[in-house]
Order: C-alpha cells, then sequence, then structure tokens
C-alpha cells in the first residue's frame, strides 16, 4: 500500500470538530444539551435569508458562479467602510482586504504568508485549538505564553517578553477570546505592538467575536500606533450575522501580505463562496448590521451568559471562573471536582455526557493551562435549557462531594 506524508503524522484532529459529528447525531434525538460547540443559534436576519432567497430565484446563476479569488469588490467596500466606522481604520478595498472562507481559512493563510521552518510563532495558553496545529504543519514552533483564572485570563506583556527570541516570527492575539471570553486591554496592545517593532515579528489579530461584547469594546490592534504595517487582522461573518454554514470571513493586511496570502488561496479554495458574499452584502444595507446586533445578537447571548454565570455559581460553588466581557464561552475551573472524582477534565465531560447527556468541552484540549478546566458555551440552547443543563452538572458533581 501507497504511504501518506508524514506532515500529518503529528496533527491532533480539533475536539470541537468531534464534538460537532457527536451533536449532528444527537440533534435527531433531541436528548442532549450541549454547552459544547460555538456556533450561534439564532437565525440570520429576516432580510438576508429573503433576499438571498430572491437573488436564487431570480438569478441562479449570478448566485452560484465563480468569483475572483480576493472576493467581490462591492463587499470589500462596504467592509472598509464599516471597519472605517467601528475603528476608525481605513484599509484600500482593492489591495488591504480578502474575502476568505471563514476566520480558519484566514488563520491558515496568514501563517502560510508568514511562517517559514523552524520559526516561532507564540501563542497564549490556554487559546483557541485552531493555531498550533497549522503552524506545525508549515514547519514552526509554538511557543506559549500562560494566562490565569485568578488574573482573569489576562495576558501579561512581561511573560511575552521572556519567551521572544531571535526566531520568533508572529504572535497570535484572539480578542475577545475563545475559550476564557476574555477581551484584552488597551495596556497590553499597546505594549505587544512596541515589543513587536523592537523584535520585528508580525502580530495576528484574530478578531473573530469583534462585535460580540457585552461591556466594552476590544481594541482594535490596527488603531495603536506602529502597528499598521506588521499586522494581519482575521475576521468572520459567522458569528456577527449568524451564518457559521456560509464559512465566510475576511482578513486585512498589508498589500504584499495580502497578494501573498492570495496565492496561497488560488490552490487552496480558488475563490471565496458566492452566496455568502451576496448576503453579506444585503447584510451591510439599510442598517441590518447595526438592528440585529443592537435588537437581537447582543441582547440575547448577554441574558444568556447573565443567567448562567448565576447558575455556575449556584450550582458549581467551588469551581472558578470569571464573567466573560465578550464571545461565547465561560472557561470553568473544576479541578476541586476533579480531585473529589479523581478524573481529569477529559473523563469528566465523557462521564458528564454519557451521565446526564451534558456536553462540555475539556480544557486540556486549549492548552497545557487548560488542564483542569471545561469550556461551556452560553449561546448555543435558550435560557430553559441552560438552566436545566447547569442543574444536571451540578447534580452529577455533587455526588462526589
Amino acid at each position: 500500500m501507497p504511504g501518506y506524508a508524514s506532515r500529518c503524522d503529528g496533527i491532533v484532529a480539533s475536539p470541537i470538530r468531534r464534538i460537532a459529528a457527536l451533536l449532528d447525531e444527537a440533534r435527531r434525538r433531541g436528548d442532549i444539551i450541549s454547552f459544547g460547540g460555538g456556533a450561534p443559534s439564532l437565525p440570520p436576519p429576516r432580510e438576508v435569508v429573503e433576499y438571498l432567497v430572491e437573488v436564487m430565484r431570480s438569478n441562479p446563476q449570478r448566485a452560484v458562479a465563480y468569483g475572483a479569488t480576493r472576493g467581490m469588490i462591492e463587499l470589500r467596500e462596504l467592509i472598509a467602510e464599516d471597519l472605517k466606522k467601528y475603528w476608525g481604520v481605513s484599509y484600500d478595498p482593492q489591495s488591504e482586504i480578502m474575502i476568505v472562507n471563514g476566520g480558519t481559512e484566514g488563520i491558515y493563510l496568514a501563517l502560510g504568508a508568514l511562517l517559514n521552518p523552524g520559526e516561532e510563532v507564540i501563542i497564549l495558553d490556554p487559546t483557541y485549538v485552531g493555531y498550533s496545529e497549522p503552524i506545525k504543519l508549515f514547519g514552526g514552533r509554538v511557543r506559549t505564553v500562560p494566562v490565569r483564572v485568578e488574573e482573569g485570563y489576562q495576558p501579561r506583556i512581561e511573560l511575552v517578553r521572556r519567551v521572544v527570541s531571535p526566531l520568533t516570527k508572529a504572535f497570535v492575539l484572539l480578542s475577545p477570546d475563545n475559550p476564557t471570553g476574555r477581551v484584552v486591554t488597551e495596556e497590553f496592545v499597546r505594549e505587544l505592538v512596541k515589543l513587536a517593532e523592537e523584535h520585528d515579528f508580525w502580530i495576528i489579530f484574530d478578531a473573530v467575536y469583534k462585535h460580540i461584547t457585552f461591556e466594552r469594546a476590544t481594541p482594535w490592534v490596527d488603531a495603536f500606533p506602529g502597528a499598521r504595517e506588521r499586522t494581519i487582522t482575521i475576521n468572520s461573518f459567522s458569528k456577527e450575522a449568524s451564518i457559521p454554514g456560509f464559512r465566510l470571513g475576511y482578513v486585512t493586511g498589508p498589500p504584499e501580505a495580502i497578494e501573498r496570502m492570495e496565492k496561497l488561496k488560488q490552490y487552496v479554495s480558488l475563490a471565496p463562496d458566492t452566496p455568502g458574499q451576496l448576503a453579506m452584502i444585503k447584510f451591510y444595507e439599510d442598517g441590518i448590521k447595526e438592528r440585529y446586533l443592537r435588537e437581537v445578537v447582543i441582547p440575547t447571548y448577554k441574558r444568556r451568559r447573565d443567567l448562567m454565570y448565576k447558575l455556575i455559581q449556584e450550582y458549581l460553588p467551588e469551581a472558578k471562573t470569571t464573567l466573560p466581557e465578550g464571545a461565547f464561552y465561560f472557561f470553568v475551573n473544576v479541578e476541586r471536582y476533579l480531585e473529589a472524582m479523581q478524573r481529569d477534565d477529559e473523563e469528566f465531560a465523557n462521564r458528564l455526557l454519557y451521565r446526564k447527556s451534558v456536553v462540555v468541552i475539556p480544557g486540556k484540549y486549549f492548552g497545557e493551562m487548560g488542564k483542569g478546566h471545561v469550556r461551556m458555551t452560553f449561546v448555543s440552547e435558550p435560557e430553559e435549557r441552560i438552566e436545566e443543563g447547569i442543574k444536571r452538572i451540578g447534580a452529577f458533581v455533587s455526588s462526589y462531594l
């Protein structure tokens, strides 16, 4: 039998995708409460759905046609206007913006455009599972900086400085964060940009949850002096427009970086999704985006966040967590319960699913510092099921104390 490429041997399959497959099967039964995946549970704006249906009916050939690798210029122009409006930063839609097939492809293309074998990329620990494996695929080395629940999962610049080396090529910053819900401080971003200038490395700013904030906005890295020429920003429509299945996002960066990413994209996915782009052009029109975020997304998710926080305190009093300022998740330290159960976080999650039909994600998959934690999303279930799910977890752990 022919052999396989060795580059795949050390790559760890995403636990999130395994959970997604499990939930896809479970939907037919309706008996599992999911605090696992991070997909929005809201439908997209009604106007967007109706527009896309009409386009499919009236001009189906246009709706499914190939497009340019960088994406529709009409959409890129709307994105540029939107970023200027929200963040005060101007981008050239021709040379500094490219549409991609989701934030995941954006991360992959950014790393592919920047990283040479043997170079190092710094990530926080814990953080999103989608960084370390593509770094390895491109021959890079992962360096980590710990963040802790006692410090609100806020990164410390002095710890970043300790791991910077002559091999450092990039630092990945996700804010708001998955899994912790942290929004970084302006002070940290300012110092990070200074450090990047001093040691001449890139910042990959993952802003896929940029609009999912509850108390304060996330700092926009490109807006800081000295950041623009060394920052690639990853964006996604999945969270803010509730269209994860369209797999659509966009990247911004210096023209040469975008050009290199475009070359890679030509041989990865050719061009971004056409129906999704048409839908997002409508999303930007007539104030739809602003109304949807203001009247539907943020109030709904904030209610669910506040309820889950109250229930965690009530039914899991020995757990430690922080109130997430953004994104979709609580990252809950359950070490006290694990000690009583004599189990690790993965066994905890497996037993919880088997005995109580509740899904959580083991924290170990988000990094070494994630051990002893579980990630729980508050957006995938309505309030009554959030309450039922937390009560089930409380009953599950109380039998061991």
